[in-house]
């Protein structure tokens, strides 16, 4: 009798538990939800959040207005477009410059040589690409 009460009680823990296949939907359901966050980010972005952004954690180095930097060897975010081929962006700012939206499953991530790694949320760093993407000359951005 004893069994048949445990043997039971397993079967309606097995029925009650989601099986591999729906785990896996559900995984897939919330990697599409979370992409579509990131690209509904990516639409909201603003050049002037981005603007303010970068002064107030690159302008101790970069220019973030004109053509001089506070340090020589930062570039002016007015040319870094050049540093990158049209649509380069995000592996110009995966390069270190910016920590990753997830660390890496092994290692540490690339860091640039010569600067610190600025660690933004995804609204901050869609507001800082949408930023220097606006200094873009109107070729490149059309070449997208």
């Amino acid at each position: 009798m004893r069994a048949l009460t445990v043997l039971a009680a397993l079967s309606l823990a097995l029925a009650a538990s989601p099986t591999l296949a729906e785990a896996q939907t559900k995984a897939q359901t919330k990697a599409q939800t979370k992409a579509q966050t990131r690209a509904q980010t990516r639409a909201q972005a603003s050049a002037a959040n981005g603007e303010r952004l970068a002064q107030r954690a690159c302008g101790g180095c970069h220019a973030v207005r004109g053509t001089m930097s506070p340090l020589p060897d930062a570039p002016p975010f007015a040319r870094i477009h050049k540093r990158y081929r049209a649509g380069g962006l995000d592996a110009l700012l995966d390069e270190g410059m910016l920590a990753p939206a997830l660390p890496p499953e092994e290692g540490s991530p690339r860091t640039h040589p010569r600067m610190p790694m600025a660690s933004f949320d995804d609204d901050q760093r869609a507001d800082l690409k949408a930023y220097l993407k606006s200094l873009e000359p109107r070729k490149k951005r059309a070449a997208r």
